[in-house]
């Protein structure tokens, strides 16, 4: 008798579910992020049914968006397909390296200092950083006494910043030179026992003078000259 045979063809595509997109920060001293993300789902009128997706959950994602396809294969080579996207956000801001704090005497013969410093170098996770100066004199300016506050601003390509802070600090260590008048002889005040003698020593500096404060001086007799204000 004759022999009927009975071919089964499965031509039913899987049905497949993508999980839902993902938004991630960098991973830490990387420009882009590991991201492990949940399996999609399939389901098939068929046992046997496997998902691939690329790239593969873990993989290293660049900054930015990027779309992960995975696909559903039946036993009998159905597939379908899915999409779904991770985006990586750049949240790690730049690094320093900030000079120490700077002490320096006043140049001679000025009341200020020219001071160089080296300029702070800052280093990211990702290309493209920056380094702008955001307060107070470029290295090689002239510094005046007191402290200057000189600030550093590193930017990434995110936006993401970081500052660098130190100080220049320039002392007067120069004394003032001052130069008295000769010496004086006058006679005495009438009817007085001595003479009042006004003279001004002259006094220069590197900076703005202050005071000079005016002295006693006695002559050889018993009288006293008491000089005027200066």
């Amino acid at each position: 008798a004759p022999v009927a045979y009975i071919l089964f063809t499965d031509n039913v595509a899987p049905v497949i579910t993508c999980p839902a997109n993902i938004t991630v920060g960098n991973t830490t001293g990387q420009c882009g992020a590991f991201v492990t993300f949940p399996a999609p789902t399939a389901t098939d009128n068929c046992s046997g049914v496997t998902v691939t997706s690329v790239p593969a959950s873990g993989s290293l994602f660049p900054l930015g968006t990027t779309t992960v396809t995975s696909t559903a294969t039946d036993a009998s080579g159905n597939t379908a397909i899915c999409a779904f996207t991770i985006t990586v956000n750049d949240t790690e801001a730049p690094t320093f390296t900030c000079p120490a704090n700077i002490t320096r005497s006043n140049d001679a013969g000025q009341c200020s200092a020219i001071v160089n410093y080296t300029v702070p170098v800052a280093t990211d996770n990702c290309t493209g950083v920056t380094v702008t100066r955001t307060a107070g004199p470029a290295s090689g300016s002239v510094f005046p006494l007191g402290t200057t506050t000189i600030t550093h601003t590193a930017t990434d390509a995110s936006g993401n910043t970081a500052t660098c802070t130190f100080t220049v600090t320039v002392n007067d260590i120069q004394p003032p030179t001052i130069t008295c008048p000769a010496n004086i002889t006058v006679s005495n005040t009438l009817n007085q026992c001595g003479a009042i003698v006004n003279f001004t020593p002259v006094a220069a500096d590197n900076c703005p003078i202050g005071t000079t404060t005016p002295v006693t001086i006695n002559q050889s007799s018993s009288a006293t000259i008491t000089p005027g204000s200066v």
